[in-house]
């Protein structure tokens, strides 16, 4: 018996697909095989399962859309499909086939939904609503699997429209590419432009194409195909300007003649028609960014419209090269064009609406400059600073010698009359000896001379004993003179004999340099740009590196008019007396000097070397 009945089923899924035309319902199979349209696939289909699979008492067919079910077809023509949607619904959400069964007796019945998948995505559901029978255990399983063997008829038609879509998807994409390597290979956007609408006129078969771009609020014709000049005042191109100027208004593309289900404004497009006996005209905006820039206005004659198909790839086509010619005109631009232009750009959005940070960024920045122009402070002329003495005293070699002791170095304090070093006096000691010898001898001649009463004698002899007395005051003078002593109490500013012990100096030699205690000037070096603001006897304060702490009162006493190289720029000499606490003070500290001038508005002193810039720039330029 179980075998019996599988041989039925085999027969009856077998029918379903392989039942010839020839029969009574060969119409319906001629309208499977043969329609174009999903919906009349879709009555026959269900039709014909009607017709072979028992027990049918409503079936439906729904699309899967972006919105939602879409019905195709139903049976019969009044049948409610209430129920029939919400189990598809079902089916989809699950993505399964979906069986339920509901009513008793004579009013029960058993209804599927089974979805069809195609290219890899559910496409449409098909619902069947089927009688029961209670004594047919297995009428379930094997009226799914009917259904399941009905359904490859729905896939493969839905696959094959999947094909074709897939083959127009193409054919878009390899037309939209040839375009643009046109464009690319092309250097200069007039060329580009040109090459652009010639190729497009000639792949899509129109009369001619036009590009244009919006400038001033007007949209202006940039190139025609098959015409390298024209004049732009030109009742042919004036009109196309206005086709343009009216699609970019309505944000649409627009075709003339409008379709009947297009609620659009084509009164420009009319008068261009009109006046040059144009048929059919489509005008695709070009959207870059977030704007309209321009626009491409396609005509053709009255036996070739624009079909959908064409109507899509060319606006795939306009959306391709629109960003691609805009970048190219906008690199042909004059650079004060293109200053301007951006200059525009960020005014519209800082005023327009929209960029709200740029705005908050903006207020910001003028209540800082605001705040800036009426605060004031006291500008200062800042300086490098160093300590002089204010007072050095050299102590020189009074002979030429050797260093016999050293008994100070740079760095050390010394009172007046400290010995800061000694030479060595032997020579002269034996010098001294001689002399005094000499002069002993010339004492006794003395002596006897004035003994003998020789008046010659004795003058002679008298001047020879003052010429050693003088040569002996001389010698002691200098040995006195081997003992370099401290003139007054001060610092050891330079000079360190004690590596040179036994060495020689040589006459007029600088040994050491002393400098005092009690007096000090301060040097800076002040900028051509601010030695202008200084003036004789004004106040100031110096920071120095080794007393960051403590700022020291100074008067500017003096300005030089000498120039001296100074940190990579002209600086001049001032000097300036100092005042207060001189105990902590050495001299060659350096740091920082600063001079109060006036108060001004905190941004006119921070722009101040940026406006002297300016000033000097537009003096040297300014005839």
């Amino acid at each position: 018996m179980s075998d019996r009945r599988q041989a039925l089923e085999d027969r009856d899924e077998a029918e379903i697909i392989t039942r010839p035309a020839g029969s009574s319902d060969g119409a319906l199979w001629r309208q499977l095989l043969g329609s174009d349209e999903p919906q009349g696939f879709a009555a026959a289909f269900l039709a014909l399962q009607a017709q072979q699979l028992a027990g049918v008492r409503s079936s439906a067919v729904f699309e899967i859309a972006a919105g939602g079910l879409k019905p195709l077809a139903m049976w019969p023509a009044n049948a409610a499909i209430a129920d029939l949607e919400s189990l598809a619904a079902l089916a989809v959400t699950e993505q399964r086939p979906v069986l339920r069964q509901a009513g008793r007796g004579a009013r029960s019945r058993r209804v599927i939904a089974q979805p069809v998948e195609a290219g890899g995505k559910p496409v449409a559901v098909a619902v069947v609503a089927l009688s029961v029978d209670d004594d047919d255990a297995e009428a379930p399983a094997r009226q799914m699997r009917q259904l399941q063997w009905s359904i490859a008829w729905l896939r493969e038609y839905f696959q094959r429209g999947g094909d074709a879509d897939l083959r127009g998807e193409r054919d878009r994409s390899r037309a939209t590419l040839e375009l643009l390597a046109t464009v690319v290979d092309r250097g200069d956007f007039r060329t580009a432009a040109l090459a652009a609408v010639t190729e497009m006129a000639l792949r899509f078969g129109c009369s001619r194409v036009s590009l244009g771009f919006v400038r001033w609020g007007r949209t202006h014709v940039a190139a025609i195909s098959h015409t390298s000049t024209f004049s732009t005042r030109i009742q042919l191109v004036q009109q196309i300007s206005g086709a343009m100027d009216e699609a970019i208004d309505q944000k649409s593309i627009l075709r003339y003649p409008p379709a009947p289900e297009d609620v659009v404004f084509t009164t420009a497009h009319a008068a261009l028609a009109a006046a040059h006996k144009g048929g059919n005209i489509l005008t695709v905006p070009l959207l870059v960014v977030d704007s309209f820039a321009g626009a491409i206005c396609f005509e053709r004659p009255v036996e070739q419209p624009f079909d959908e198909e064409t109507v899509r790839l060319l606006s795939v086509v306009a959306a391709a090269l629109g960003p691609v010619l805009t970048e190219k005109r906008r690199n042909d631009r004059w650079l004060v064009v293109k200053a301007w232009d951006s200059l525009t750009q960020q005014l519209q959005r800082l005023l327009g609406p929209g960029h709200l940070g740029r705005k908050v960024v903006a207020l910001l920045a003028l209540i800082v400059v605001a705040v800036l122009s009426f605060w004031t402070d006291t500008f200062h002329v800042v300086a490098d600073a160093q300590l002089e003495p204010a007072e050095r005293r050299a102590v020189v070699s009074a002979y030429d010698g050797y260093v016999q002791t050293a008994s100070a170095r740079a760095g050390d304090l010394v009172k007046a009359g400290q010995e800061l070093a000694s030479l060595e006096d032997r020579e002269l000691s034996l010098e001294r000896l001689r002399w005094v010898t000499e002069r002993q001898q010339h004492q006794f001649e003395y002596d006897r001379a004035l003994a003998s009463r020789q008046p010659a004698n004795i003058n002679i002899v008298k001047t020879q004993i003052e010429q050693a007395d003088a040569q002996i005051r001389l010698i002691d003078e200098q040995i006195a003179r081997t003992r370099l002593i401290a003139p007054f109490d001060g610092l050891v500013v330079r000079g360190d004999l004690s590596q040179r012990i036994g060495a020689s100096v040589g006459r007029g030699e600088t040994l050491f340099e002393l400098s005092p205690l009690s007096g000090y000037r301060v040097v800076v070096t002040v900028g051509e740009r601010d030695i202008g603001e200084l003036t004789v006897g004004q106040p100031g304060e110096a920071v120095f590196a080794s007393l960051p702490e403590e700022p020291i009162p100074i008067v500017i006493d003096r300005i030089t008019p000498v120039a001296l190289e100074h940190a990579g720029g002209v600086g001049f000499r001032v000097e300036a007396t100092i005042s207060g606490d001189l105990s902590r003070l050495r001299p060659g500290m350096t740091g920082v000097a600063r001079v109060a001038i006036d108060r001004r508005p905190v941004i006119a002193i921070w722009l101040r070397p940026f406006l002297d810039w300016m000033g000097l720039v537009w003096w040297r330029l300014v005839p």
